[in-house]
């Protein structure tokens, strides 16, 4: 058999290896680790890899790496502000962002040399693999090798949907962090968020968007993006498990709705939930958990409605998963039976009647109007439901169980119905 000479050579032949060997890690399923791990046992020195955002994402064995400065950036897990601003001012990285090629660094802070490629998703930078020459020097053929680990993790971090969706790495990667509580130290808060070029006051709200009947999709696109940025100019926000979130520093109320906000969510199908107020960034993950739940419970007392405020569902997640299986009249107070009882026995309305007295907070001129009736009518139904419960009307105790036992019951109907709805077999 016939073997040309340029077939023999040995760069070609570790190059065929190397590119087998990060493959095999790749489809391994074993994640970015596996790929590192193998990129510096090829490449004979330490290998990091980072994010736009400058989050350490993935390292090989801390022990090898003897930069200092690299030692810290991995022992904090981010690259701080002041380490950011001194690499972006280093003229070797001005010249590397320039090209697609892989780059050296020099820095006189460190001896040892470095190399740099850039790692993309399409033609999207999302962040950079690092070679430290730690313990060998490097060699001229580390370029091509490194730029072939750069194009495989591309391949792995696109796999991750906030990789391939997120525009400004570094807002929205500090807004994941705050969400998944890694950051929840104030001083590191305070430097992230110096590094992404945000500021915040003291009276924050998350706004949860639910995508999932979004166009049909569930999908995060260019124009959904661009109409947020519209509606809540300067409020950052990022796409977190299927969602967007926003942190909005502002006033969002049931009394300051926009009506265009109103307007746009009911056009493009999407449920927002909006959380209590808070002053401090750690407390984001409490409160992205209670703009889901302004969504799931709202979506089970209004299906209808498209913005909910968690200060309107707060009650119903008092209640628990045992309440809701409970056999009707275990969730409903036992003297609002009588009410319903003496509707069912003589046609009347009373236990509704009740309901919207105290929904009204026992004002009778509302409760008349809502009701379409006379207020001498209401009266007489008012004195009728007082001698049926054996109850004044003053004892505001009293008043608050009946109206809590009312909203739990309408929940906890509304739900069963949901969950019976939904495990009904498909035509």
């Amino acid at each position: 058999m016939d073997v040309s000479l340029d077939e023999l050579r040995p760069d070609k032949i570790e190059m065929e290896h190397y590119t087998a060997s990060l493959f095999t890690a790749y489809i391994s399923g074993a994640g970015l680790s596996a790929i590192v791990q193998t990129a510096a046992a090829l490449l004979r020195n330490p290998v990091i890899v980072f994010d736009s955002s400058f989050k350490i994402v993935a390292h090989s064995d801390p022990d090898e790496i003897t930069d200092y400065l690299w030692s810290e950036n991995i022992r904090k897990g981010y690259c701080s502000y002041d380490f950011i601003a001194a690499v972006n001012k280093l003229d070797s990285v001005r010249r590397g962002k320039q090209t697609d090629e892989s780059y050296e660094v020099t820095c006189e802070e460190t001896a040892n040399t470095k190399l740099i490629s850039k790692i993309k998703i399409g033609s999207k930078p999302i962040g950079n693999v690092l070679l430290l020459g730690c313990k060998h020097p490097l060699r001229p053929q580390d370029k091509d090798l490194l730029a072939i680990a750069a194009t495989i993790l591309g391949e792995e971090m696109g796999k991750n949907s906030y990789y391939r969706n997120t525009r400004n790495m570094k807002v929205e990667d500090f807004i994941c962090g705050l969400l998944d509580q890694q950051l929840q130290d104030s001083h590191v808060i305070r430097d992230r968020m110096k590094s992404a070029g945000l500021r915040f006051g003291q009276h924050l709200l998350v706004l949860l968007f639910d995508l999932s009947r979004y166009e049909g999709s569930g999908h995060y696109d260019d124009f959904l993006r661009e109409r947020l940025q519209q509606l809540f100019p300067g409020s950052p926000f990022t796409y977190y498990e299927g969602h967007i979130v926003m942190i909005h520093d502002g006033v969002l109320s049931k009394e300051h709705t926009p009506a265009h906000l109103r307007e746009f969510l009911a056009q493009s199908g999407i449920m927002l939930g909006v959380s209590s107020k808070f002053s401090s960034l750690s407390q984001c993950r409490t409160h992205f958990l209670q703009s889901l739940s302004a969504i799931r419970i709202g979506g089970i007392l209004c299906p209808g409605q498209h913005l909910t405020f968690y200060s309107d569902i707060h009650l119903y997640e008092l209640l628990s998963a045992d309440a809701l299986s409970m056999e009707e009249p275990g969730y409903r107070d036992p003297e609002l039976l009588k009410l319903q009882e003496y509707d069912a026995a003589h046609q009347s309305n009373l236990y509704h009647t009740f309901f919207v007295y105290l929904k009204n907070n026992r004002n009778m001129q509302l409760t008349a109007e809502e009701l379409y009736i006379h207020r001498n009518t209401l009266r007489y139904k008012l004195d009728h439901i007082s001698r049926l419960l054996d109850t004044p009307f003053s004892d505001s105790e009293k008043m608050l169980g009946y109206y809590i036992s009312y909203k739990i019951t309408d929940y906890c109907q509304k739900a069963r119905k949901r969950q019976n709805t939904s495990s009904l077999p498909m035509p």
